[in-house]
Protein backbone atom coordinates (compact mmCIF):
# COMPACT_ATOMS: atom_id res chain seq x y z
CA UNK A 1 0.00 0.00 0.00
CA UNK A 2 1.09 3.59 -0.62
CA UNK A 3 1.96 5.79 2.37
CA UNK A 4 -1.20 7.90 1.89
CA UNK A 5 -3.35 4.74 1.83
CA UNK A 6 -1.78 3.50 5.09
CA UNK A 7 -2.44 6.91 6.61
CA UNK A 8 -6.12 6.74 5.62
CA UNK A 9 -6.52 3.28 7.21
CA UNK A 10 -4.66 4.38 10.35
CA UNK A 11 -6.86 7.48 10.72
CA UNK A 12 -9.99 5.37 10.23
CA UNK A 13 -8.85 2.99 13.01
CA UNK A 14 -8.21 5.94 15.32
CA UNK A 15 -11.66 7.31 14.49
CA UNK A 16 -13.20 3.93 15.30
CA UNK A 17 -11.55 4.06 18.73
CA UNK A 18 -12.77 7.63 19.23
CA UNK A 19 -16.33 6.55 18.48
CA UNK A 20 -15.97 3.63 20.92
CA UNK A 21 -16.42 1.09 18.14
CA UNK A 22 -15.35 -2.48 19.05
CA UNK A 23 -13.90 -3.34 15.64
CA UNK A 24 -13.44 -1.56 12.34
CA UNK A 25 -15.25 -3.25 9.49
CA UNK A 26 -14.04 -2.63 5.95
CA UNK A 27 -17.26 -1.70 4.21
CA UNK A 28 -17.72 -2.44 0.55
CA UNK A 29 -17.84 0.59 -1.71
CA UNK A 30 -21.40 1.74 -2.51
CA UNK A 31 -20.31 1.76 -6.17
CA UNK A 32 -17.48 -0.61 -7.08
CA UNK A 33 -14.55 0.43 -9.27
CA UNK A 34 -15.73 -1.97 -11.99
CA UNK A 35 -19.26 -0.57 -11.99
CA UNK A 36 -17.98 3.00 -12.06
CA UNK A 37 -15.57 2.24 -14.91
CA UNK A 38 -18.36 0.82 -17.09
CA UNK A 39 -20.26 4.10 -16.67
CA UNK A 40 -17.20 6.20 -17.50
CA UNK A 41 -16.23 7.14 -13.92
CA UNK A 42 -13.15 6.55 -11.81
CA UNK A 43 -12.94 6.18 -8.05
CA UNK A 44 -10.84 9.01 -6.62
CA UNK A 45 -10.82 7.58 -3.12
CA UNK A 46 -12.74 5.33 -0.75
CA UNK A 47 -12.64 5.59 3.02
CA UNK A 48 -14.30 3.74 5.93
CA UNK A 49 -15.14 6.21 8.69
CA UNK A 50 -15.15 3.76 11.58
CA UNK A 51 -18.69 2.37 11.74
CA UNK A 52 -18.71 -1.41 12.16
CA UNK A 53 -21.47 -3.99 11.91
CA UNK A 54 -21.60 -4.14 15.72
CA UNK A 55 -21.85 -0.38 16.19
CA UNK A 56 -25.43 0.94 16.55
CA UNK A 57 -24.51 4.20 14.81
CA UNK A 58 -24.93 4.94 11.08
CA UNK A 59 -24.35 7.72 8.57
CA UNK A 60 -27.25 10.19 8.45
CA UNK A 61 -26.11 13.27 6.51
CA UNK A 62 -23.35 14.38 4.14
CA UNK A 63 -22.26 17.95 3.32
CA UNK A 64 -19.57 19.61 1.21
CA UNK A 65 -18.32 23.03 2.35
CA UNK A 66 -15.20 24.66 0.95
CA UNK A 67 -12.43 22.07 0.74
CA UNK A 68 -14.06 19.78 3.28
CA UNK A 69 -16.58 16.98 3.36
CA UNK A 70 -18.59 16.53 6.55
CA UNK A 71 -20.12 13.19 7.50
CA UNK A 72 -22.72 13.24 10.27
CA UNK A 73 -23.80 10.08 12.10
CA UNK A 74 -27.19 9.55 13.69
CA UNK A 75 -25.67 9.78 17.17
CA UNK A 76 -24.23 13.22 16.41
CA UNK A 77 -20.59 12.54 15.49
CA UNK A 78 -19.26 14.93 12.84
CA UNK A 79 -16.30 13.72 10.76
CA UNK A 80 -14.23 16.15 8.69
CA UNK A 81 -12.64 14.72 5.51
CA UNK A 82 -10.40 16.52 3.03
CA UNK A 83 -12.59 16.35 -0.07
CA UNK A 84 -9.80 16.03 -2.63
CA UNK A 85 -7.66 13.49 -0.75
CA UNK A 86 -10.14 11.43 1.23
CA UNK A 87 -8.16 11.94 4.47
CA UNK A 88 -9.86 12.30 7.86
CA UNK A 89 -8.79 15.46 9.70
CA UNK A 90 -10.85 15.32 12.88
CA UNK A 91 -14.03 14.10 14.52
CA UNK A 92 -16.16 15.74 17.20
CA UNK A 93 -19.25 14.74 19.13
CA UNK A 94 -21.90 17.43 18.72
CA UNK A 95 -24.37 17.96 21.61
CA UNK A 96 -27.33 16.42 19.83
CA UNK A 97 -28.51 13.73 17.43
CA UNK A 98 -28.64 14.06 13.65
CA UNK A 99 -32.34 14.93 13.64
CA UNK A 100 -31.56 18.19 15.51
CA UNK A 101 -28.48 19.17 13.48
CA UNK A 102 -28.64 21.44 10.41
CA UNK A 103 -26.31 21.99 7.46
CA UNK A 104 -23.11 23.95 8.24
CA UNK A 105 -22.64 27.43 6.76
CA UNK A 106 -19.43 29.44 6.36
CA UNK A 107 -19.20 32.03 9.15
CA UNK A 108 -15.68 33.52 8.86
CA UNK A 109 -12.31 32.43 7.44
CA UNK A 110 -11.62 28.91 8.76
CA UNK A 111 -14.90 28.88 10.73
CA UNK A 112 -18.39 27.55 10.10
CA UNK A 113 -21.65 27.83 12.01
CA UNK A 114 -24.01 24.94 12.64
CA UNK A 115 -27.35 24.69 14.44
CA UNK A 116 -27.48 21.92 17.06
CA UNK A 117 -30.40 21.28 19.42
CA UNK A 118 -31.53 24.91 19.51
CA UNK A 119 -27.99 26.32 19.80
CA UNK A 120 -25.80 28.04 17.23
CA UNK A 121 -22.19 26.83 17.32
CA UNK A 122 -19.14 28.38 15.67
CA UNK A 123 -16.58 25.68 14.85
CA UNK A 124 -12.94 25.93 13.75
CA UNK A 125 -12.88 23.96 10.48
CA UNK A 126 -9.16 23.17 10.91
CA UNK A 127 -9.41 21.49 14.32
CA UNK A 128 -13.08 20.86 15.07
CA UNK A 129 -12.84 23.03 18.18
CA UNK A 130 -16.01 24.88 19.23
CA UNK A 131 -15.20 28.60 19.28
CA UNK A 132 -18.60 29.96 20.36
CA UNK A 133 -21.87 28.49 21.60
CA UNK A 134 -25.09 30.47 22.10
CA UNK A 135 -28.73 29.53 22.62
CA UNK A 136 -31.16 30.58 19.90
CA UNK A 137 -34.13 30.63 22.30
CA UNK A 138 -36.30 29.15 19.53
CA UNK A 139 -36.58 25.87 17.65
CA UNK A 140 -35.01 26.26 14.18
CA UNK A 141 -36.80 24.89 11.13
CA UNK A 142 -34.41 25.92 8.34
CA UNK A 143 -30.71 25.82 7.61
CA UNK A 144 -28.91 29.07 8.49
CA UNK A 145 -28.17 31.47 5.63
CA UNK A 146 -25.57 34.20 6.12
CA UNK A 147 -25.54 37.22 3.78
CA UNK A 148 -24.18 40.74 4.35
CA UNK A 149 -23.52 40.08 8.08
CA UNK A 150 -27.12 38.90 8.56
CA UNK A 151 -27.98 35.34 9.61
CA UNK A 152 -31.44 34.22 8.46
CA UNK A 153 -33.04 31.30 10.31
CA UNK A 154 -36.64 30.14 10.13
CA UNK A 155 -38.40 28.90 13.26
CA UNK A 156 -40.77 25.98 13.69
CA UNK A 157 -43.04 28.39 15.56
CA UNK A 158 -44.33 31.51 13.83
CA UNK A 159 -41.21 33.46 12.86
CA UNK A 160 -38.39 34.07 10.40
CA UNK A 161 -35.47 35.68 12.22
CA UNK A 162 -32.64 37.92 11.01
CA UNK A 163 -29.75 37.82 13.49
CA UNK A 164 -26.53 39.82 13.59
CA UNK A 165 -23.29 37.99 12.77
CA UNK A 166 -21.35 39.59 15.64
CA UNK A 167 -21.13 37.54 18.83
CA UNK A 168 -23.32 36.89 20.62
CA UNK A 169 -25.88 37.19 17.80
CA UNK A 170 -28.74 39.58 18.47
CA UNK A 171 -32.14 39.80 16.89
CA UNK A 172 -32.28 42.45 14.15
CA UNK A 173 -35.82 41.81 12.93
CA UNK A 174 -38.35 39.04 12.52
CA UNK A 175 -41.39 38.22 10.41
CA UNK A 176 -44.36 36.91 12.37
CA UNK A 177 -46.82 34.46 10.81
CA UNK A 178 -48.99 33.28 13.70
CA UNK A 179 -49.80 29.58 13.79
CA UNK A 180 -47.39 28.75 10.96
CA UNK A 181 -43.78 27.57 10.66
CA UNK A 182 -40.78 28.10 8.39
CA UNK A 183 -39.05 24.96 7.10
CA UNK A 184 -37.97 26.03 3.58
CA UNK A 185 -34.62 27.82 3.52
CA UNK A 186 -34.71 31.56 2.81
CA UNK A 187 -32.80 33.16 -0.09
CA UNK A 188 -31.40 36.65 -0.59
CA UNK A 189 -31.64 38.39 -3.97
CA UNK A 190 -30.10 41.86 -4.31
CA UNK A 191 -30.42 42.62 -0.57
CA UNK A 192 -34.00 41.37 -0.60
CA UNK A 193 -34.80 38.45 1.72
CA UNK A 194 -37.38 36.10 0.19
CA UNK A 195 -38.82 33.28 2.29
CA UNK A 196 -41.94 31.17 2.60
CA UNK A 197 -44.04 29.76 5.42
CA UNK A 198 -45.14 26.15 5.48
CA UNK A 199 -48.79 27.02 4.84
CA UNK A 200 -48.02 28.81 1.57
CA UNK A 201 -47.26 32.49 2.20
CA UNK A 202 -44.20 33.98 0.46
CA UNK A 203 -42.64 37.15 1.87
CA UNK A 204 -40.26 39.72 0.39
CA UNK A 205 -38.48 41.83 3.01
CA UNK A 206 -35.58 44.28 2.98
CA UNK A 207 -32.60 42.38 4.41
CA UNK A 208 -31.25 45.36 6.35
CA UNK A 209 -34.30 46.16 8.49
CA UNK A 210 -37.08 43.72 7.57
CA UNK A 211 -39.40 46.41 6.30
CA UNK A 212 -42.33 45.11 4.30
CA UNK A 213 -42.10 44.89 0.55
CA UNK A 214 -44.71 42.35 -0.49
CA UNK A 215 -46.56 39.18 0.53
CA UNK A 216 -47.91 36.48 -1.78
CA UNK A 217 -50.27 33.54 -1.09
CA UNK A 218 -50.00 30.32 -3.11
CA UNK A 219 -52.31 27.34 -3.30
CA UNK A 220 -50.52 24.76 -1.17
CA UNK A 221 -47.87 24.03 1.42
CA UNK A 222 -44.25 25.02 0.75
CA UNK A 223 -41.97 22.27 2.06
CA UNK A 224 -38.93 22.49 -0.24
CA UNK A 225 -36.35 25.26 -0.33
CA UNK A 226 -36.46 27.49 -3.43
CA UNK A 227 -33.78 28.28 -6.01
CA UNK A 228 -32.93 31.82 -7.14
CA UNK A 229 -31.27 33.46 -10.16
CA UNK A 230 -31.51 36.65 -12.21
CA UNK A 231 -33.84 38.41 -9.80
CA UNK A 232 -36.38 35.60 -9.59
CA UNK A 233 -37.07 32.90 -7.00
CA UNK A 234 -38.51 29.51 -7.94
CA UNK A 235 -40.76 27.77 -5.42
CA UNK A 236 -41.98 24.16 -5.78
CA UNK A 237 -45.37 23.92 -4.07
CA UNK A 238 -47.44 20.99 -2.85
CA UNK A 239 -50.36 22.18 -5.00
CA UNK A 240 -48.30 20.63 -7.89
CA UNK A 241 -47.25 24.04 -9.25
CA UNK A 242 -43.83 25.62 -9.61
CA UNK A 243 -44.05 29.37 -8.97
CA UNK A 244 -41.57 31.84 -10.45
CA UNK A 245 -41.62 34.91 -8.20
CA UNK A 246 -40.01 38.26 -8.95
CA UNK A 247 -37.95 39.14 -5.86
CA UNK A 248 -38.69 42.87 -6.10
CA UNK A 249 -42.43 42.77 -6.66
CA UNK A 250 -43.73 39.30 -5.71
CA UNK A 251 -45.37 39.02 -9.14
CA UNK A 252 -45.29 35.64 -10.93
CA UNK A 253 -44.08 35.79 -14.54
CA UNK A 254 -45.15 32.15 -14.87
CA UNK A 255 -46.67 29.20 -13.01
CA UNK A 256 -46.14 25.65 -14.29
CA UNK A 257 -47.99 22.52 -13.20
CA UNK A 258 -46.09 19.22 -12.84
CA UNK A 259 -47.18 15.73 -11.76
CA UNK A 260 -46.10 14.33 -8.41
CA UNK A 261 -45.27 15.83 -5.04
CA UNK A 262 -43.13 18.96 -5.28
CA UNK A 263 -41.17 18.53 -2.06
CA UNK A 264 -37.60 18.57 -3.42
CA UNK A 265 -35.38 21.61 -3.92
CA UNK A 266 -34.90 22.59 -7.59
CA UNK A 267 -31.47 23.19 -9.14
CA UNK A 268 -30.47 25.84 -11.69
CA UNK A 269 -28.00 24.93 -14.44
CA UNK A 270 -27.48 27.18 -17.43
CA UNK A 271 -31.04 28.06 -18.60
CA UNK A 272 -32.58 24.97 -17.00
CA UNK A 273 -34.64 24.85 -13.82
CA UNK A 274 -34.31 21.20 -12.80
CA UNK A 275 -37.27 20.15 -10.66
CA UNK A 276 -37.50 16.71 -8.99
CA UNK A 277 -41.04 15.53 -8.29
CA UNK A 278 -41.77 12.80 -5.79
CA UNK A 279 -42.77 9.40 -7.27
CA UNK A 280 -42.36 10.71 -10.85
CA UNK A 281 -38.88 12.00 -11.63
CA UNK A 282 -36.79 14.94 -12.79
CA UNK A 283 -38.09 17.66 -15.15
CA UNK A 284 -36.39 20.58 -16.88
CA UNK A 285 -38.29 23.86 -17.16
CA UNK A 286 -37.28 26.96 -19.07
CA UNK A 287 -36.32 29.63 -16.54
CA UNK A 288 -37.68 32.35 -18.81
CA UNK A 289 -41.07 30.88 -19.71
CA UNK A 290 -41.65 27.94 -17.36
CA UNK A 291 -42.32 25.64 -20.34
CA UNK A 292 -41.26 22.03 -19.93
CA UNK A 293 -38.06 21.34 -21.88
CA UNK A 294 -37.87 17.63 -21.08
CA UNK A 295 -38.77 15.00 -18.50
CA UNK A 296 -39.33 13.09 -16.56
CA UNK A 297 -36.11 11.22 -15.92
CA UNK A 298 -37.86 8.37 -14.09
CA UNK A 299 -37.42 8.43 -10.30
CA UNK A 300 -34.65 11.06 -10.43
CA UNK A 301 -34.65 12.96 -7.15
CA UNK A 302 -31.23 14.59 -6.67
CA UNK A 303 -28.55 16.22 -8.82
CA UNK A 304 -25.23 14.83 -7.52
CA UNK A 305 -22.84 16.39 -10.04
CA UNK A 306 -22.41 17.74 -13.53
CA UNK A 307 -19.81 18.14 -16.23
CA UNK A 308 -20.16 19.99 -19.51
CA UNK A 309 -23.55 19.16 -21.00
CA UNK A 310 -24.20 16.20 -18.70
CA UNK A 311 -25.77 15.94 -15.25
CA UNK A 312 -25.50 13.08 -12.79
CA UNK A 313 -28.81 12.17 -11.17
CA UNK A 314 -29.48 9.83 -8.23
CA UNK A 315 -32.70 7.83 -8.56
CA UNK A 316 -34.93 6.27 -5.94
CA UNK A 317 -34.45 2.77 -7.39
CA UNK A 318 -30.71 2.51 -6.68
CA UNK A 319 -28.89 3.97 -9.67
CA UNK A 320 -27.01 7.08 -10.70
CA UNK A 321 -27.81 8.04 -14.28
CA UNK A 322 -25.88 10.32 -16.62
CA UNK A 323 -28.37 12.59 -18.38
CA UNK A 324 -27.98 14.98 -21.30
CA UNK A 325 -28.80 18.47 -20.02
CA UNK A 326 -30.01 19.49 -23.47
CA UNK A 327 -32.37 16.59 -24.20
CA UNK A 328 -33.01 14.77 -20.90
CA UNK A 329 -31.95 11.46 -22.46
CA UNK A 330 -30.30 8.94 -20.14
CA UNK A 331 -26.84 8.19 -21.54
CA UNK A 332 -25.38 5.82 -18.92
CA UNK A 333 -26.19 4.40 -15.52
CA UNK A 334 -24.48 2.71 -12.59
CA UNK A 335 -26.09 0.86 -9.72
CA UNK A 336 -25.20 1.07 -6.04
CA UNK A 337 -25.78 -1.88 -3.74
CA UNK A 338 -26.22 -0.28 -0.33
CA UNK A 339 -28.49 2.36 1.18
CA UNK A 340 -26.49 5.55 0.65
CA UNK A 341 -26.52 9.26 1.41
CA UNK A 342 -25.75 11.51 -1.58
CA UNK A 343 -24.52 15.04 -1.38
CA UNK A 344 -26.69 17.50 -3.28
CA UNK A 345 -24.10 18.84 -5.70
CA UNK A 346 -24.70 20.67 -8.94
CA UNK A 347 -21.47 22.67 -9.16
CA UNK A 348 -18.66 20.13 -9.55
CA UNK A 349 -18.03 16.94 -11.47
CA UNK A 350 -17.20 14.96 -8.33
CA UNK A 351 -19.87 12.68 -6.87
CA UNK A 352 -19.66 12.26 -3.09
CA UNK A 353 -21.63 9.49 -1.44
CA UNK A 354 -21.61 7.65 1.86
CA UNK A 355 -23.06 4.24 2.56
CA UNK A 356 -25.20 4.19 5.68
CA UNK A 357 -22.78 1.62 7.13
CA UNK A 358 -19.87 4.07 7.02
CA UNK A 359 -18.05 3.88 3.70
CA UNK A 360 -17.45 7.23 1.97
CA UNK A 361 -16.54 7.45 -1.70
CA UNK A 362 -15.63 10.07 -4.32
CA UNK A 363 -16.18 9.42 -8.05
CA UNK A 364 -15.29 11.53 -11.06
CA UNK A 365 -15.92 11.10 -14.79
CA UNK A 366 -12.94 9.82 -16.73
CA UNK A 367 -11.36 12.38 -19.05
CA UNK A 368 -12.29 11.56 -22.62
CA UNK A 369 -9.49 11.31 -25.17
Amino acid sequence: MKRTQWRMVFMAILLGLALNIPALARAAAPITKATAKKAGFQQLWQLPVGISATNPDSVAKLWHLGNNLYVLTRNGYMINIRAKLGVIRWTIKLPGRASSIFRPETFAPHQFMILVSGHILIVDERTGGIVHNASLHFAPGTNPIMVEKHILIGSLHDRMYALSSNWPPRNLWFQLDTGDSFIADPVVVDSQAVFASRKGIIFGRDLADGTGQWKRHVGGHLLASPAAANGEVYFPCMDSNVYAINADSGISPWITRLPGALDFTPVILQNHLLVPTGSVGLFSLSMRTGLKQWGPVPDGFRIVGCKGGEIFVATTHGTIVVVSLMTGHVLKSMAYDQPSIFMHNSKTSTIFLAAVNGDVEALQPVQRQ
